[in-house]
C-alpha cells in the first residue's frame, strides 16, 4: 500500500512538471482547452493558464557593459466576451540617452477550437504598434487577432535593457492565475535587496551556480567609440538564482478606500543595493536610510543639483529685500515658484532633470519645481530641505529605497518644526499637500548628510459644513438657501474641480455635483487660496418630499444624504485609506407650512468608533411649532485604518445610512 501510494506520488509530480513544460510557445494543443479550472477561474472573463518569466544577465562588451534579458511567456484563457481586452497586451519600454529597453523575439497567437481541432493564428506585424508615451517612455500594443469567446491567447517576447534595475516580479492579476513561474539569475557583481508583498506564501527555491562565459573587449578610439579590433577573455563567476511559484492565485480585487491596489498585490520587488565595477570593490546604493540618504545627496545627485542654481542669483536677493521676516520669505519664494513654473504633470526622478532647462522653459517636473523652491529658500538664508517622496500611485516605501521615490517636496524650518511646501499645483499654499503624496513618510536630506522620516499624513482636520434654510410649501415643493465651506484638502479638491473655468461650467458642474437642475443665485469665494471655498445658491425641488393624503413625507438631509454604505464586502484583508482627517457637519432649518403640524421626527443617534476612529451624531429639533432644525456632525480622525476594524466600520456607516434614510413626517392640522 505504501509502494502504490509512493508510486502514484510521483506519478502526480511528473504529470505537474510535464503539464508546466507543455506550455511552448507556438505549440498549444487541444489538451490545454480542457485544463481543469477551480469555481472562481471559470468564472472569470478570463484567466492566466500560465505566467512564465525569467531574468538573467549577460556582459556584450566593454562600451555596452552588462545587459539585462527578461523573458515573458503568458497563455491566457478567454471565457466571455469581457475577457476580450486580456487579447491586447501593453509593454512599456524605458528609454534616456544612451540607456534604454529594446523588445525582441516577440511571438503571439490565438488558438480556437473547431471541429475537434486546434486552429492557430499568428499576430502579424500590422497588430504590433509602437506608440511614444513622452521622450522616456514607448508602448508596444499587441493586438492578438481571431478572439472570440473560449479563445487562448499567448505571447512570448523578451526585453533586453542596458539598465540594471531588476521589474518588479508580478504573480497577481486583474483575473485568476492558474501556474506562475519566475526565475531570476543574478551575477555575484550585484547585490540586491528583495522584499515579498501581498498576502499569499510564494513557493521560493535558491541556489548558486557557476558560469563560464566568454567576453568580448572593443578596442576604443580616442573618441570612446568602437574599433574593428576585438580581444576575447573568458572569465568565471558565480551567480545566485531563485525560482518562485505560486498556483491558483485569486485576482486582486478593487476594494474602496484603498491608496494604491498595487501596493497589496503579490509580488517580488528587486532593489539594486550594490554593483562590483572593480574586483573587491562594490559601489553600495542602499541598504539603510543613512546609506539612501547619502547615495542621493551627493554632487552628483540631488545636492550637486540645488548647488548648480546660481541662475535664481538675482530673483533670491530681490525677493529677500522684500522683507526679513521668516515666514514673509517663505511665502515670497513659494509664490515666486508657483507662479513662474507650470507642472507638467510627470513627477520622475532625481537623476533625469535639468533645473536650469525647466526654470527656463517655466515647465517641468514635480521634482524639478519643489527642488527649485529648495534651492531658492536657501539663497534666502532660510534653512530649507528636499523631502523625497513616494507617491500613492508609485508604492509605499516602507524599507530602505532609492528606487521607491518618484517625486520631492520641499521642507523649511520654521517655529521649531519642518514646514511641507509643494509649489507644483495652482490651487496649493504652504503647509497644504496634495493627496497623491500624502503616502506615509519621506526623507529630509539634510545638509549634513543625513536624513530623517517625515510624516506625510496631514494632521488637520479638513472641514465641510453646510448651512441651509429651506421652506416647505402644502404641495412638497423645497425652496432653500444653501452655503457651504471647505477647509484645507477638501477645500484644494473643490479648488481643482471650480477654479479657472467659465460661470457656466461651475454652474453646471455644481448642479451635477448635486443631483439638481433647478439651482440659482450661484456665487463661489475661491480665489484666496488659504481661506475656505465658499459656494452659495438657492434652489427648489421636489425629490426630496413625497405628498400621500394629508401627509407630507420629508428626506431631511436633501442631497447632502449618505445614500449608500460604500464597505459592501463580508470580509476585508486590506487597511482602509479615509485619506486626512475629516470633519464634515450640516445645519438645516425647515419652515413647514402653515396648517401642518410635525407628526414624527426620527430618534437622534449618536455613535462612535472605538480608539477614537470617529463619530458621528445627528439630532432632530423643534424649534417651534413652524420650525425643525436638523444637524448632523461626522468626523473621521485617522487616515490608515487596520482591516481589523472592517466590521466595526462597515456597521458604523451602515447606522449613518439607515438613520439618513428615515423620514421627518408632516401632518395637515385638523382644525
Amino acid at each position: 500500500m505504501i509502494k502504490k501510494h509512493i508510486i502514484g506520488t510521483v506519478f502526480l509530480l511528473l504529470t505537474s512538471i510535464v503539464t508546466a513544460q507543455e506550455f511552448k510557445v507556438g505549440k498549444l494543443k487541444k489538451e490545454h482547452f480542457v485544463i481543469p479550472l477551480n469555481a472562481e477561474q471559470k468564472a472569470a472573463p478570463a484567466v492566466f493558464l500560465n505566467k512564465y518569466r525569467r531574468t538573467h544577465f549577460e556582459y556584450r562588451d566593454e562600451l555596452d557593459g552588462w545587459v539585462l534579458f527578461t523573458t515573458v511567456h503568458e497563455v491566457i484563457l478567454i471565457n466571455s466576451i469581457s475577457g476580450f481586452q486580456y487579447a491586447t497586451k501593453k509593454i512599456r519600454l524605458f528609454k534616456h540617452g544612451r540607456e534604454e529597453e529594446n523588445i525582441k523575439k516577440l511571438d503571439a497567437y490565438t488558438y480556437n477550437l473547431a471541429n475537434g481541432k486546434v486552429e492557430k493564428t499568428k499576430t502579424g506585424k500590422e497588430s504590433i504598434i509602437k506608440n511614444n508615451i513622452n521622450q522616456n517612455i514607448d508602448e508596444i500594443s499587441i493586438a492578438m487577432p481571431a478572439v472570440k469567446q473560449g479563445s487562448i491567447v499567448e505571447y512570448q517576447y523578451v526585453i533586453e535593457s542596458t539598465y540594471l534595475e531588476i521589474d518588479d516580479v508580478i504573480f497577481q492579476e486583474s483575473i485568476p492565475v492558474k501556474n506562475a513561474f519566475a526565475k531570476i539569475e543574478v551575477p555575484q557583481f550585484f547585490d540586491y535587496n528583495k522584499f515579498v508583498k501581498g498576502y499569499m506564501d510564494i513557493e521560493t527555491k535558491e541556489y548558486v551556480e557557476s558560469r563560464n562565459e566568454n567576453f568580448s573587449v572593443e578596442q576604443k578610439n580616442p573618441f570612446g567609440g568602437r574599433t574593428s579590433r576585438t580581444l576575447t577573455n573568458n572569465i568565471q563567476y558565480k551567480e545566485v538564482v531563485s525560482e518562485y511559484s505560486l498556483k491558483n492565485i485569486s485576482p486582486l480585487k478593487e476594494e474602496p478606500f484603498v491608496n494604491n491596489m498595487a501596493n497589496y498585490q503579490v509580488s517580488i520587488i528587486y532593489e539594486l543595493a550594490a554593483v562590483e565595477f572593480r574586483v573587491g570593490r562594490k559601489e553600495k546604493r542602499a541598504k539603510t536610510w543613512e546609506e539612501v540618504a547619502n547615495y542621493l545627496n551627493n554632487d552628483a545627485r540631488v545636492k550637486g543639483q540645488i548647488d548648480r542654481t546660481n541662475f535664481l542669483k538675482e530673483v533670491s536677493t530681490a525677493l529677500k529685500e522684500k522683507s526679513v521676516e521668516r515666514l514673509e520669505r517663505i511665502n515670497l519664494a513659494y509664490n515666486f515658484i508657483q507662479n513662474r513654473m507650470t507642472w507638467d504633470k510627470n513627477v520622475n526622478k532625481y537623476r533625469m532633470q535639468d533645473l536650469g532647462k525647466a526654470y527656463n522653459d517655466q515647465s517641468g517636473t514635480a521634482y524639478e519645481i519643489n527642488i527649485l523652491l529648495v534651492a531658492l529658500l536657501k539663497r534666502m538664508g532660510l534653512e530649507a530641505a528636499p523631502v523625497m517622496v513616494s507617491t500613492k500611485k508609485h508604492g509605499v516605501p516602507i524599507f530602505p529605497t532609492v528606487d521607491g521615490f518618484d517625486y520631492a517636496i520641499a521642507a523649511v524650518y520654521t517655529n521649531e518644526e519642518w514646514l511641507l511646501l509643494d509649489a507644483s499645483g495652482k490651487n496649493l499654499y504652504p503647509g497644504l499637500l496634495p493627496e497623491r503624496v500624502m503616502n506615509w513618510e519621506g526623507r529630509l536630506l539634510k545638509d549634513d548628510g543625513k536624513s530623517i522620516a517625515i510624516p506625510l499624513f496631514s494632521k488637520e482636520y479638513s472641514d465641510n459644513t453646510s448651512m441651509m434654510i429651506v421652506t416647505i410649501d402644502n404641495k412638497g415643493k423645497l425652496s432653500g438657501k444653501c452655503r457651504q465651506n471647505f477647509s484645507n484638502n477638501e477645500g484644494l479638491y473643490m479648488r481643482d474641480i471650480f477654479r479657472g473655468i467659465s460661470i457656466e461650467k461651475q454652474e453646471d458642474i455644481l448642479k451635477e455635483m448635486i443631483l439638481q437642475d433647478n439651482v440659482y443665485d450661484i456665487t463661489f469665494d475661491i480665489q484666496e487660496l488659504s481661506k475656505p471655498v465658499t459656494i452659495s445658491f438657492g434652489f427648489e425641488t421636489t425629490d426630496f418630499t413625497e405628498v400621500i393624503d394629508d401627509k407630507i413625507y420629508l428626506s431631511p438631509h436633501l442631497f447632502l444624504t449618505k445614500s449608500e454604505n460604500p464597505f459592501k464586502a463580508s470580509d476585508r484583508k486590506l487597511p482602509i485609506d479615509f485619506r486626512y482627517p475629516r470633519a464634515v457637519e450640516s445645519a438645516i432649518t425647515y419652515k413647514i407650512p402653515e396648517g401642518y403640524i410635525i407628526e414624527s421626527m426620527p430618534e437622534p443617534l449618536d455613535i462612535k468608533l472605538s480608539a477614537g476612529l470617529g463619530s458621528y451624531k445627528i439630532a432632530f429639533k423643534q424649534v417651534n411649532t413652524q420650525s425643525i432644525q436638523v444637524s448632523t456632525s461626522f468626523r473621521s480622525n485617522s487616515t490608515l485604518v487596520k482591516a481589523d476594524a472592517y466590521n466595526e466600520i462597515k456597521n458604523f456607516y451602515a447606522q449613518i445610512v439607515a438613520k439618513e434614510k428615515e423620514k421627518v413626517v408632516l401632518k395637515k392640522s385638523e382644525s
